[in-house]
């Protein structure tokens, strides 16, 4: 379970192709390329903010038909917004917010309004902390959310075992 998160081009609801030169030269400057839909460096080591590996991914760049991303356990910490806010400038992307609310984030005004499948769910964002702050609210609902449910399948699992939980809450 997941705060996912997917990188889109889209026109009139429509998916389009993104800016392929615009992200492949946003990933050759941080010494990047896309190997099996993953992020790797040089040494194949994959992408990681803050010490942790992430899951972003991204669509191989020569692959035929538009291509898009995504992250499917996003942290929302300070490296990652930037990354991520970097990455969709540069390919003319919107972060799509399956959980809602907002919806559709657009970095840089890269999308006109008539391009968008839903101009009034969207959030319009111009730096790395605008986008944090845009997805930060659905970010802390999800992290209650997925506490409450590891909290309580932990504590049924602890009951069938005998025992007790403790320290649920870091989940």
């Amino acid at each position: 379970m997941g705060f996912s998160l997917g990188f889109y081009r889209i026109d009139g609801g429509e998916l389009v192709d993104p800016d392929r030169e615009g992200i492949a030269e946003f990933l050759r400057v941080r010494g990047l390329r896309v190997e099996h839909r993953s992020l790797v460096d040089d040494d194949g080591a994959v992408l990681a903010f803050d010490g942790a590996w992430s899951d972003l991914y991204l669509d191989p760049l020569d692959q035929d038909g538009p291509l898009s991303g995504g992250i499917d356990h996003a942290t929302l910490t300070a490296a990652e917004c930037e990354f991520i806010y970097g990455l969709c400038v540069a390919g003319r992307l919107m972060v799509v917010n399956p959980q809602g609310d907002p919806m559709y984030v657009v970095p840089a005004r890269n999308h006109g309004d008539e391009a968008l499948p839903d101009p009034e769910g969207t959030t319009w964002v111009d730096s790395p902390e605008e986008l944090a702050s845009a997805l930060g609210a659905g970010f802390g609902e999800f992290q209650e959310y997925r506490c409450r449910v590891m909290s309580s399948y932990l504590s049924d699992w602890s009951e069938d075992q005998g025992g007790t939980v403790s320290g649920v809450g870091g989940w």
